[in-house]
């Protein structure tokens, strides 16, 4: 035992000696440290027969299991606690209320326990006692439970009179008696005002007790004179938010002697008053919302179902829900919710059924979109809400529709306007990178080809078969790079073509002569070519390109074994989908059809396959430009692509092109010239901002006998003219410049000199404004990379030559 821990208790005896209440001090270990005068009367035994002793040496082992229990918690949880603690006294068995706190040595470690009890065993009676009379009487009929009530309250209390009053709604300081027992009967109910009587004290605020002269205290209360009452006790009612109800109290014509008793035995009663009152106005508030529900339910604009969420049946649903799926009353209610699914895959009864379960364990609302069919078999899209809720007492599922079809075709209709949008705006930023490319890699061909023409000029004089080989299979690969610029420069729309009438059934016979050497002699070619198609207006050579790009891609689809299907005949589409621009395709056209029985095409290349430089061939086998030519070709003759793949064995691209009207001339294309042969004389400033194409053009035109002045920008140039216009026999510029373009410069030499020829050439042509061109003086206008053929007639027709 720790000595230190005596010598401290030591300094409370003279404290806690003689003190009414039970007081006693324990080690860690459980032995008694101090005990005062009530616990040595309590035990029967003097302090010092107790201390140094534990409770199983004390106590029967039940009642000191429980002691060293509670000590235990203290100690652990280092905090004062209440418990009530049952102590034997003779025969009988006392209960206590015990706080127990913790002691603490001069470590502030804890060391052991005090304690201080008194003795409740009476009160705790009279609470079980009354507290099984309450129970008692909940069995009553719920007509007559407030008057049995008042009957046991008297009866126990030994009280002439006995009442429960509850508030009036709307006045809350005037009550009306819901039960009321008096003189041996159950009297009349009545209403009072609060003002007059002891209640008013007790009304939302605590128990009160008057145990004598209660006249005294409420003079103007005329019944308690007439009644010859003494006393009287109220005990305040509440409703489960802490709000005043009411009042229970009771009267005598004795003095009441015992307050706690009487407290104890009215706040049993009162918490079974407040119950079976608030149970009351629970139903009574159930009714009117019922009622309401009902009213609601039937008015409702949204489709309102009522299930068994047990068994997913339709108990009960609205008006609108049997307009709005189609069905009588009767009809729904013995539908399966099954037959209000659409049955596509997730919206089928299975998933129904799953919904209404998980909304059943959740008890949450669920919220989701559904797609119902009706009972003429129509397809719809609803809003539906699920929720758990009571309905006369008993737990039902709802589900609340609202359609929403409207708003889910013009949710789709925007997402396709979008992706129609960033589709468009995607293809329009790669076409200005590919027109940037071709312009740029247009300057260094123009060289480059030139040079290798130079080259062949210069070989003819001194022959030299293998030199002339070398350089013709040179000049083959600078006009595949030159076809390859035109492509990305098709496809960039930045080039157009000479779009002139087209029957395209003889367009295609005369292509596939020259292609059937480049296919396979293992692809059978099937077509279906209708002669009597209407002639469309495009570029002959812009169409043969979309033909071999197709058809090469559907030989590599079959790895060169298959049937090939070509096919010409007019069309009328409705709702079909462009592959490449995903725009809506409706309407006449001509179609031009180019069909495999390939592996077909996967559905992350159908994305993409439009892109430029996206291939799914290996190195070196494509440029990956093919589709995207098709694309620019197809979209600038205000056509389509439509694709097909998937449905059946291999792909299918219908290639649509809007039927001309009316009658037109077909153009003819303008023969190639030859290389020149003769010489020219005179004088020529010559504009380029880029060194190599500038050393070319230059090294070119004294070739032919030209004396060139060059200049490399459009600023320079300016300063020549303004000086020496008169000194130059023609003016030879490229169009896209730093500083002053090609037009602007042709501009400024027209009105210093109008007579000065202009020749202008550019990699965009087409962007060029004939009339702008026409104002500017300029006499021709070149295609880059220049043919150095077409240079010589332009500048012959302004130069002497000779």
């Amino acid at each position: 035992m720790d000595q230190g821990s005596l010598k401290h208790v030591a300094a409370f005896t003279d404290v806690f000696g003689k003190v009414a209440a039970v007081v006693f001090a324990k080690d860690g270990d459980g032995h008694y440290l101090f005990v005062n005068a009530a616990f040595e009367q309590l035990c029967g035994r003097p302090a010092s027969a107790i201390v140094g002793r534990s409770d199983a040496d004390l106590f029967p082992p039940d009642i000191a299991e429980a002691f060293s229990r509670n000590d235990a918690r203290v100690m652990r949880e280092a905090c004062a606690m209440e418990f009530d603690e049952t102590a034997q006294i003779g025969s009988e068995r006392h209960v206590y209320a015990a706080l127990k706190f913790p002691a603490f040595d001069d470590a502030g470690e804890v060391c052991g326990v005090w304690g201080v009890a008194n003795d409740v065993t009476q009160r705790h009676r009279n609470e079980l006692a009354l507290r099984d009379a309450a129970l008692a009487v909940s069995g009553a009929g719920s007509d007559r439970v407030f008057q049995e009530l008042t009957r046991y309250l008297a009866t126990i209390l030994g009280t002439d009179f006995a009442l429960i009053g509850e508030l009036l709604p709307g006045e809350p300081r005037r009550v009306r008696t819901i039960g009321m027992y008096g003189d041996g009967a159950y009297q009349e109910n009545m209403e009072y005002l609060l003002s007059q009587t002891p209640c008013r004290t007790v009304v939302g605020q605590c128990f009160r007790c008057y145990a004598e002269h209660v006249e005294a205290h409420f003079p103007t209360d005329s019944q308690l004179a007439a009644l010859g009452l003494e006393s009287y006790a109220g005990y305040p009612l509440g409703d489960g938010r802490g709000q005043p109800i009411g009042v229970i109290a009771v009267l005598s014509r004795q003095p009441l002697r015992d307050a706690a008793m009487v407290e104890s035995v009215m706040k049993i009663f009162a918490v079974r008053v407040e119950a079976e009152i608030e149970r009351r106005r629970a139903e009574q508030a159930l009714r009117v919302s019922e009622a309401s529900y009902r009213a609601i339910f039937e008015a409702s604009e949204d489709a309102i179902f009522v299930h068994d969420p047990d068994t997913g049946a339709i108990l009960d649903a609205n008006p609108k829900a049997c307009s709005a799926y189609g069905y009588s009353y009767d009809e729904i209610r013995a539908v399966s919710v099954d037959a209000l699914c659409s049955g596509e895959p997730p919206y089928t009864g299975e998933e129904a059924r799953y919904l209404i379960a998980a909304a059943r364990r959740s008890g949450r609302p669920l919220q989701l979109e559904w797609h119902r069919r009706n009972k003429d078999g129509s397809l719809h899209w609803d809003e539906l809400v699920l929720k758990m809720a009571q309905i006369a007492g008993q737990p039902r599922l709802l589900a609340v529709t609202r359609e929403i079809t409207a708003r889910k075709e013009a949710e789709a209709q925007r997402e396709r306007l979008e992706e129609q949008l960033r589709q468009a705006q995607k293809m329009e930023a790669i076409g200005h990178l590919a027109g940037g490319i071709a312009h740029d890699f247009n300057n260094l061909l123009t060289g480059i080809l030139g040079y290798v023409v130079l080259a062949i000029e210069r070989e003819q004089a001194r022959p030299d078969p293998v030199l002339d080989r070398y350089l013709e299979q040179a000049r083959t690969s600078c006009n595949r790079a030159r076809d390859l610029i035109r492509q990305m420069l098709t496809f960039s729309r930045g080039q157009r073509g000479e779009p002139r009438p087209l029957r395209l059934a003889a367009l295609v016979r005369e292509s596939l002569a020259l292609m059937r050497p480049s296919l396979p002699a293992t692809v059978e070619i099937v077509t279906d070519l209708d002669d009597d198609a209407p002639t469309v207006l495009a570029d002959a050579v812009q169409i043969e390109q979309v033909l071999l790009n197709l058809c090469i891609n559907a030989r590599d689809a079959m790895d060169g074994l298959g049937t090939l299907r070509l096919a010409v005949r007019p069309v009328h589409a409705v709702d079909e989908c462009c592959a490449s621009c995903h725009q809506p395709v409706r309407g006449d056209f001509v179609e031009l059809a180019v069909g495999d029985d390939g592996g077909g095409i996967a559905a992350d290349v159908l994305a993409r396959m439009f892109e430029p430089f996206f291939s799914t061939k290996g190195v070196g086998h494509g440029s990956g430009m093919g589709l995207a030519v098709v694309h620019g070709i197809v979209h600038e003759q205000h056509g389509h692509i439509v694709v097909e793949s998937g449905a059946e064995p291999g792909s299918r691209f219908r290639i649509l092109l809007p039927p001309l009207c009316g009658a037109a001339a077909d153009a003819a294309a303008p023969a190639e010239p030859a290389l020149p042969e003769a010489r020219l004389h005179g004088r020529v400033l010559l504009v380029d901002d880029d060194e190599t194409v500038l050393g070319f053009m230059a090294e070119l035109l004294r070739h032919w006998g030209i004396e060139v002045l060059a200049c490399g920008g459009g600023l320079s140039a300016a300063r020549q003219l303004e000086d020496h216009a008169d000194a130059f026999d023609a003016l030879l510029t490229d169009h896209l410049m730093p500083g002053l373009t090609g037009l602007e410069l042709a501009r400024l030499a027209h009105v210093r000199r109008p007579d000065l020829p202009v020749l202008l050439y550019s990699g965009n042509t087409t962007t060029l404004p004939a009339t702008e061109l026409a104002a500017a003086g300029v006499a021709a206008v070149l295609d880059k990379p220049v043919d150095p053929a077409r240079l010589f007639a332009s500048l012959a027709a302004h130069l002497r030559s000779g």
